[in-house]
């Protein structure tokens, strides 16, 4: 039986394949699909910077109350790992933290027509501070994370090809 397995290609249950053609194919990173899907997820966070500018002066009773800093928070956690994990570049990792930012500041710094004041004066500008600093810092600490990780897989894999 393990003759037949060997002149097969088949391998038993238990045992590892000496060779690497296993039949197993990795699933591809970095492919068309994985940076259509990038720039999907760039756009979202775009639209997600919008969307945070627009419901910032948001009041429950006479306290203001700006939630919307928090969907800033979640998209810079999620869409750099997400992005990250389809093709395994920092650049990929990256684009959502730039669109998000820039179309922040953009939206920030923009005046509006009514008044001719940039929104920073007439939205009171510590809720802008909370958005831009929250968003800034969890993307500073997502992308880190992802550098961090991709160091560390860098270097176990020098190590694992000088002790073999």
């Amino acid at each position: 039986m393990a003759q037949d397995a060997v002149q097969t290609g088949a391998v038993p249950l238990g045992e590892v394949p000496d060779q690497p053609g296993d039949g197993r194919r990795e699933p591809g990173r970095g492919e068309l699909v994985d940076w259509i899907l990038v720039a999907l997820v760039t756009l979202l966070t775009a639209w997600t910077a919008v969307l945070g500018i627009a419901f910032l002066p948001l009041y429950l009773g006479p306290v203001p109350l700006p939630v919307s800093a928090l969907l800033g928070v979640g998209a810079m956690i999620l869409a750099p790992r997400a992005c990250y994990r389809l093709t395994g570049s920092m650049v990929a990792a990256v684009a959502p933290v730039v669109s998000w930012f820039g179309v922040s500041v953009w939206l920030v710094l923009s005046r509006n027509a009514l008044i001719n004041l940039p929104v920073t004066v007439y939205q009171a500008q510590w809720r802008v501070m909370v958005l831009l600093g929250l968003g800034s810092l969890a993307a500073a600490a997502t992308v880190g994370l992802i550098w961090g990780d991709r160091l560390r897989e860098r270097i176990a894999a020098e190590r694992s090809s000088t002790t073999a």
